[in-house]
């Protein structure tokens, strides 16, 4: 068919690159509209809309320019295409085109976003593709009924338009408010200016805690791979704890009760991004130790550690951020460091750009290029804490040396890689990543096995950086008055099922982590922890309960019942799930990988242990109401 001059004019009409941007604007607002009520369902439990209102600013800002770019990107290709087609003697409409994008992204849009609101369980590849074949087909549909109209819907999107502009412009000084101009309270409590001339015979303290280093396995705790050779040796002159267990099984959660003495249900740091543990700045270990005169140093590699999180960086005389000890290697980390060092601990989901549930991830991942080595070594942690003992800082000194591995990705460098296994695979970040992302059976065991090695490769990393640290103190004189204690957050799990660490379980690999130190200090009346003083110099301890908690679910500042407890005495141990009210009871010296569940077999035992269980959480959840009367949080 023959085309008339009316309708060739319309071929070539020319796509405005304002109308297009509209459009792009719309859409990619629409997208983050449906995921600021996804994110705030969780935000909530831990924080105030008021903290919530600069993260959407944030986002806002960073996924406009991003919209920008995406339109101006468009907007060549379709200029390209009206230089080409009329030479190619190819007869189609570029303004249909774009109406038929927009159409499909505005599909997509409604589609992804009741996926993300009602229906988040792991969907198929070919449902996804079934979905998205149906999407392109009724786009096309409604471009064809309407072919016409690109001008009437550009006028129908225009409230759109102004709400968000006006929104995209408001965000621009809430943004600059909190990241350069709202003051923080820097004041010193006149009680934490001591002298520390006076305290010259106190021991100098160092605190280094591995990420994700559980005490299954190091040889030191009876592992079968060879993962702590020095270890081993080193605690023979010290005193090794046998079944310290972590607080909860992330770090966040478990730093906090590290830094404050207190359980997770007084402290109330359920989540993984974290809110500020209740009295954080008043009451916390460095405190402490600089009201009797310590020079308080952290140096953390975790940002989920950093003590500026914790409100606690007015008790630190040097607390560098995390990212100063990374070293990026793909376009994804170079981006996560950017947003942390300029609005980290100033607005929170700072990274809410780069989340993994979020809809840009995949694609930044697809673009950031794989890597084989670790970007976070340890030894720059050690590295740091040496630079900053030689400029002659004053003694005692307490010292936190938080290092991230054997955290994943589990990339030792050369010669740990392959150590204990000699296999090619799961060598690199983005095949332990997409191995990580697997869901219970999908993870074969052979792989697991292979993966785990991977962990105790990078463990043994660990455990030779530790002898460096260590031969470099004794080389300045820093071991005759020093007190080091060896730690970790939480611990890591290899089961198909509980592969990793963060969720509902608490199981030994993930709360069993390694205690060795040398001398203990004294707690005041707000820590929940105990002096372990009279055990090391050989008097007994009577036992006491222990308790570890995944509470993520529960929102701060309210009653606790939802999550995981665990309660242990006397070598026997009970694990308890508020969601079905399921409870797991093992005798860990019989049986140490909890194989065999005794809650039928000891029904009185468990139904003890879980009224001991119950007892306490009642006292936390009574506490929590009072001091909301006495509005004390």
């Amino acid at each position: 068919m023959g085309l008339s001059v009316k309708e060739n004019n319309k071929i070539n009409t020319p796509v405005s690159y304002w109308k297009l941007f509209r459009i792009i604007l719309v859409i990619f607002s629409l997208v983050l509209m449906g995921d600021v009520f996804f994110r705030w369902d969780g935000f909530r439990f831990y924080a105030s809309f008021s903290d919530f209102v600069p993260s959407i600013a944030l986002i806002t800002i960073l996924w406009g320019l991003i919209a920008s770019f995406t339109a101006f990107s468009i907007w060549v290709c379709f200029k390209s295409l009206e230089w080409f087609l009329p030479r190619a003697k190819w007869k189609i409409n570029t303004e249909h085109l774009v109406f038929f994008m927009s159409v499909l992204g505005l599909l997509l849009v409604i589609i992804w976003t009741a996926k993300l609101l009602f229906f988040q369980q792991k969907t198929t590849l070919q449902l996804k593709m079934a979905v998205l074949l149906c999407t392109v087909f009724v786009s096309i549909f409604l471009t064809r009924l309407s072919r016409n109209k690109l001008s009437a819907v550009n006028e129908m999107i225009t409230p759109l338009v102004f709400l968000f502009g006006i929104w995209l412009v408001l965000s621009f000084p809430l943004v600059i408010y909190h990241t350069w101009l709202k003051e923080k309270n820097s004041a010193v409590p006149e009680e934490m200016r001591a002298d520390s001339r006076t305290y010259k015979k106190q021991p100098n303290i160092i605190l280094v805690t591995f990420d994700a280093l559980t005490a299954r396995d190091m040889s030191v705790y009876g592992y079968h791979k060879e993962t702590t050779p020095f270890i081993t040796e080193w605690a023979r002159t010290a005193t090794l704890f046998k079944t310290t267990e972590a607080e909860s099984n992330h770090t966040t959660a478990t730093t906090a009760s590290l830094m404050t003495g207190k359980r997770l249900w007084t402290h109330q740091t359920y989540h993984v991004d974290g809110s500020r543990p209740l009295r954080s700045a008043a009451e916390n270990l460095p405190r402490l130790l600089k009201n009797s005169g310590y020079f308080n140093m952290a140096f953390i590699q975790n940002t989920y550690a950093s003590v500026e999180l914790f409100g606690m960086s007015e008790s630190f005389d040097i607390a560098p951020m995390p990212t100063e000890f990374e070293k990026p290697a793909s376009l994804y980390e170079s981006l996560n460091k950017l947003l942390y060092q300029t609005f980290g601990n100033k607005i929170k989901l700072h990274d809410w750009l780069i989340k993994k549930d979020f809809v840009l991830y995949k694609l930044l991942m697809t673009f950031s290029k794989d890597y084989s080595k670790t970007t976070v070594p340890a030894e720059d942690v050690f590295k740091g804490f040496f630079s900053a003992l030689d400029t002659s800082r004053p003694e005692p000194f307490f010292a936190w040396l938080h290092i991230l591995p054997p955290h994943d990705p589990y990339l030792p460098p050369a010669p740990y890689m392959g150590m204990f296994d000699p296999s090619p695979k799961f060598r690199t970040q983005k095949t332990q990543t997409e191995f990580f992302l697997k869901k219970g059976a999908l993870k074969k065991q052979p792989d697991i096995e292979t993966v785990r090695s991977r962990y105790d490769e990078f463990i043994r990393y660990c455990d030779e950086q530790f002898k460096d640290f260590i031969a470099e103190l004794s080389s300045r004189n820093k071991l005759e008055n020093t007190v080091i204690i060896l730690s970790a957050d939480h611990g890591e799990g290899f089961d198909p099922d509980d592969f990793g660490h963060f969720n509902e379980h608490l199981f030994e690999h993930v709360t069993h982590i390694p205690l060795i130190i040398k001398e203990p200090g004294h707690e005041p009346s707000w820590m929940e922890g105990r002096s372990l003083a009279p055990f090391l110099r050989g008097e007994k301890l009577p036992p006491i309960p222990h308790f570890s908690m995944a509470l993520h679910s529960n929102r701060i500042r309210r009653e606790i019942n939802k999550g995981t407890i665990a309660v242990w005495e006397s070598g026997y141990k009970l694990i308890y799930y508020f969601k079905d009210g399921k409870t797991l009871l093992f005798n860990l010296k019989k049986d140490p990988f909890e194989k065999t569940n005794l809650s039928e077999k000891e029904p009185a035992l468990k139904q003890r242990l879980l009224s001991l269980l119950r007892d306490n959480l009642q006292n936390a959840n009574e506490k929590i109401k009072e001091e909301n009367k006495q509005g004390g949080i």
